[in-house]
């Protein structure tokens, strides 16, 4: 707390001391009117800078100019944000190093997506096309008394665009290396008499970047990892009269993805830290697939594919004295996955571990060339569904008292089968090591919520909020044995449980303008994620045996400035956040055990702290450059989880997961104005990330080291503004940076998932 009580009062110096506004402005300068950006962080329009919370907002504008089509590029311009995936159904974000990495149906996000208001539960359905957005808004920190769901991390909002009262049309195709062929349309405007339409449409496909390299196999050369997606969304809104306005909107996603590539990252302990066929890093240097992550040994050419279906009604009737909403939503997700979780061929000699044969160390540490003794596949099908109810009531704004009051209920269910297939382990009868895990959640979850803003003073505004939440979980789980040994999980028939959680959260909010354009704010606040059951589990104890619910407590100070004329814009954020019972999910083989285990356990507690900070600014007509920093230090500081073979279980002081300590970005870009009215742009993007750590032990092997990543575009803009056509490059100087890693074996081996290449294309868009 005394970091966070420093940084503020060094904040309120520095701003203190701000010269004077500079002079002779073009305030018609539309780069300085872009600094205006309108957000619904608090459920009713807003300026970005007189929101006293930590948000990051980016416009549909810069994503399309940047040429974020992802989640994974939202972060790398969000302080603070993390984002990494197991797999592209099987997202894992992190905000402030709080994450949830349980897959399982019965586990609830730490961080709470949605899309236009619209709670997202499956987080096989929260990646999805950022084609037609008016913006993405990023709340850090606890989000307690405002959200459909309690979110304790932070909150990430897509607002789409909807659909106008003037005509509107947008066509773009993409063409790029590694075959690349992208197409999107939207078209927007009336229809009849207060009736207005819009409809997205978004196709995306490549041939993949991956080369297979086993040789003798007779994928040998092919390239894998190709992408084919189509998505579309569809709206109509109805506004009979000024007081009551309806929007209808359905969407959906058709993925059909193919393989990706794990590549061995690490060995070490018993049995892997010699040149074997036990050791994945030797397995993949003996055949020849250690020259680059872009290449694969896999013997399995694994695939995505998720459709996705939604529809929202949204209402709004407009009172003398508040404002009435209504969100409707219901959503489905069909989602299967099949990936060879080591990337390598299995080996060419069948170990039997039951020793009946000999000792299985005679081919366990038999020669690399054999292949990896421990291959393993995992496939994923998974049928998630969800219907949503949420009514608010807003006062009017601008008013000295301002209020928000609502009611939010959500039913989920879910069904789930998670399938092993060890190829080359088991016992005498040679027969590969099957298993399925099959799991059912259906929860229900509601909330009664309300928050109110009183201005004290002219400058001086209080607000404060609360919420009580209720959620209850059914699972039911069986595990099964097709053939072999029991290797991850020990057959068990279906068994059922049930638990449920209640929680109150509470948040004070005190904002002063200290000046014209400059906002500082102190806040408190609370979370709550709900507890859950242990998904993919290897037994019917740990199946049936509940996790108990995450709480904290943040305290935040910040500061929102506007200065030199609202050319420069510096946002800062510091913050000290007390957790108790963080989740903890880990792979590993508790002491005393002959197999590994998936188990979600809670930490005792937690601390983290940090400061980020957001800045940009527009010099002169046409320049403009800016960036974000974060520094963050979160440890657990009382975990003693369950000990395996190799680690005693005490965590105190390490590091969280997916909190690397520094991350920063940064961007600049020039746009000419030729004579004729048609300019040309050219921006360049920076960003870097600094070690994390993916396992509480902090295990050397598991970490996504340090990596830089650069991008850059150059735009030609037609003078009527209706043309554009950009060339564009992502990772610029060829980087090779994990995005995801996960061990195996306790801990002893590691895989990592790495990020895409140097990628590069042209881009045309007409605008009407």
């Amino acid at each position: 707390m005394k970091a966070v009580l420093g940084a503020g009062a060094a904040l309120g110096s520095l701003f203190l001391a701000t010269p004077a506004l500079a002079q002779d402005v073009d305030r018609d300068d539309p780069q300085v009117a872009a600094n205006e950006i309108v957000v619904t962080a608090n459920r009713r329009e807003e300026t970005l800078q007189k929101v006293p919370a930590a948000i990051t907002a980016i416009t549909g504008e810069t994503l399309a100019r940047d040429n974020i089509t992802s989640l994974e590029g939202v972060a790398d311009r969000t302080p603070g944000l993390t984002f990494a995936a197991f797999a592209a159904g099987q997202p894992e974000i992190a905000i402030r190093g709080v994450g949830t990495k349980e897959d399982g149906p019965a586990a609830s996000d730490s961080t709470v997506v949605s899309i236009d208001g619209v709670y997202i539960a499956a987080r096989s359905a929260q990646v999805f096309d950022l084609f037609d957005l008016e913006r993405v808004e990023v709340l850090r920190g606890p989000q307690g008394t405002l959200y459909g769901k309690n979110s304790i991390g932070g909150s990430i909002n897509f607002v789409t665009l909807k659909p106008s009262e003037d005509f509107r049309m947008k066509l773009q195709v993409k063409a790029g290396n590694y075959g690349r062929m992208d197409a999107a349309g939207l078209i927007s405007g009336p229809i009849a008499e207060n009736l207005f339409a819009k409809v997205a449409l978004s196709y995306r496909s490549s041939d993949g970047y991956l080369r297979n390299v086993l040789a003798g196999s007779p994928q040998f050369g092919e390239r894998w990892g190709e992408t084919e997606s189509f998505s579309y969304r569809g709206s109509l809104r109805w506004t009979p009269s000024d007081r009551f306005e309806a929007i209808v909107t359905v969407d959906g996603v058709r993925d059909d993805n193919g393989a990706t590539n794990r590549e061995p990252v690490g060995s070490q302990g018993p049995l892997h830290n010699c040149a074997c066929a036990s050791n994945p890093v030797a397995v993949n240097v003996a055949l020849g697939g250690a020259a680059s992550p872009y290449t694969t040994l896999a013997s399995v050419e694994g695939y995505t594919k998720r459709t996705i279906f939604g529809a929202n009604l949204q209402l709004n009737y407009e009172f003398d004295f508040a404002t009435l909403s209504s969100i409707s939503a219901y959503r489905e997700t069909d989602y299967d996955y099949l990936e060879d979780s080591s990337g390598l061929p299995p080996s060419s000699v069948f170990t039997d571990l039951t020793g009946a044969s000999g000792s299985p160390n005679n081919v366990l540490l038999g020669p690399a060339t054999n292949g990896f003794t421990f291959k393993i596949t995992d496939a994923v099908r998974e049928k998630p569904t969800q219907y949503t109810q949420e009514i608010r009531l807003i006062s009017p704004s601008g008013d000295d008292f301002e209020w928000i009051a609502g009611l939010f209920v959500s039913k989920e269910k879910n069904s789930r089968t998670e399938g092993f297939n060890f190829p080359a382990l088991g016992r005498t009868d040679r027969l590969p090591s099957v298993s399925d895990s099959i799991q059912t959640s259906d929860g229900l979850a509601y909330a009664a919520y309300a928050q109110a803003s009183y201005r004290l003073a002219p400058a001086l505004k209080i607000t404060g909020g609360a919420r009580y939440s209720y959620e209850r979980k059914k699972i039911t789980s069986q595990a099964i044995i097709r053939s072999g040994l029991p290797l991850l999980l020990q057959g068990y028939p279906q068994v059922a449980a049930k638990d449920s959680w209640r929680n109150f959260s509470w948040k004070l909010i005190a904002d002063y303008e200290l000046r014209r354009d400059l906002l500082a704010y102190a806040s408190v606040s609370t979370g709550f994620k709900s507890g859950g059951f242990t998904g993919t589990a290897s037994t019917a104890l740990t199946a049936t045996t509940p996790f108990d619910p995450e709480k904290a407590v943040n305290y935040e100070l910040g500061t929102k400035a506007q200065l030199f004329d609202r050319r420069v814009r510096l946002n800062i954020a510091a913050f000290y956040t007390d957790y108790r019972d963080l989740q903890v999910t880990r792979f590993f083989q508790p002491a005393g055990t002959t197999f590994g285990q998936f188990i979600t356990e809670n930490a005792g507690k937690a601390r983290i702290k940090g400061v980020e900070v957001e800045a940009s600014a527009n010099p002169f007509r046409g320049f403009e450059f800016g960036g974000t920093f974060a520094w963050l230090d979160a440890k657990y500081t009382e975990f003693t989880g369950t000990p395996s073979q190799i680690v005693t279980g005490d965590f105190d002081g390490n590091r969280l997961r997916q909190a690397p300590k520094y991350a920063v970005s940064g961007f600049a870009g020039y746009t000419h104005d030729f004579a004729d009215g048609s300019s040309l742009g050219i921006r360049g993007t920076y960003k870097y990330q600094s070690l994390s750590y993916y396992d509480p032990d902090n295990n050397p092997i598991t970490v996504i080291p340090s990596y830089e990543l650069v991008d850059g575009s150059i735009k030609f803009t037609s003078a009527d503004e209706h043309f554009e056509l950009s060339l564009w490059g992502k990772n610029l100087t060829k980087t090779e940076y994990r995005t995801h890693v996960f061990s195996q074996r306790d801990s002893r081996v590691a895989f990592a998932l790495f990020g895409e290449p140097r990628t590069y294309g042209l881009t045309a868009t007409f605008k009407y």
